[in-house]
């Protein structure tokens, strides 16, 4: 870490999480903010490590079961969320958006992969591997969707992925 001042810290190791940004790099900004934000500060920060011999590893697993995702605790923060909006949000979404909204994530939940070992599988081989790769995608949806997916141009992926999103009730 800098002290502000140009010199060094105390002998510290310069170690920064996703979202931290360099002062003065910002000369990719435009092209960081047309990523997405973990890939954007990833990409800038593995260049920039770089010079100092610091491997950066991106992994970008697809979706998974966990305790986070389990049916009921997702549908009752889905449901908390709903109650403490506004009538104004619930107005203009409509009652049907959030039954719509649950539709669609039970229909998706059977095809999530309930191995994690895959994504810390990733992470073992990016920390202890003398050439580790700079990008993982652990799970078959991250590798044969969601990566593909990204090549693609911005208006094709929003009709893929809003073709059976619910809609809110009052649209434009």
């Amino acid at each position: 870490m800098s002290d502000g001042a140009g010199g060094p810290a105390a002998e510290e190791a310069d170690v920064r999480q996703a979202g931290d940004g360099a002062p003065g790099r910002d000369q990719d900004r435009e092209r960081r903010c047309g990523q997405g934000v973990g890939e954007g500060a990833c990409g800038g920060q593995r260049r920039e490590l770089s010079y100092f011999g610091v491997k950066v590893a991106v992994i970008e697993p697809g979706f998974f079961m966990t305790n986070m995702t389990a049916a009921e605790v997702f549908n009752g923060n889905l449901q908390a969320a709903w109650q403490q909006a506004s009538p104004e949000v619930k107005d203009l979404y409509g009652d049907a958006f959030v039954a719509n909204f649950m539709k669609t994530y039970d229909l998706l939940k059977p095809q999530w992969s309930g191995n994690l070992s895959l994504v810390t599988n990733c992470m073992e081989h990016a920390l202890t591997s003398c050439h580790p790769r700079t990008r993982y995608s652990p799970g078959w949806d991250a590798k044969f969707f969601y990566l593909p997916m990204s090549y693609l141009p911005t208006f094709l992926m929003d009709l893929m992925m809003c073709y059976g999103a619910p809609r809110p009730a009052k649209v434009l």
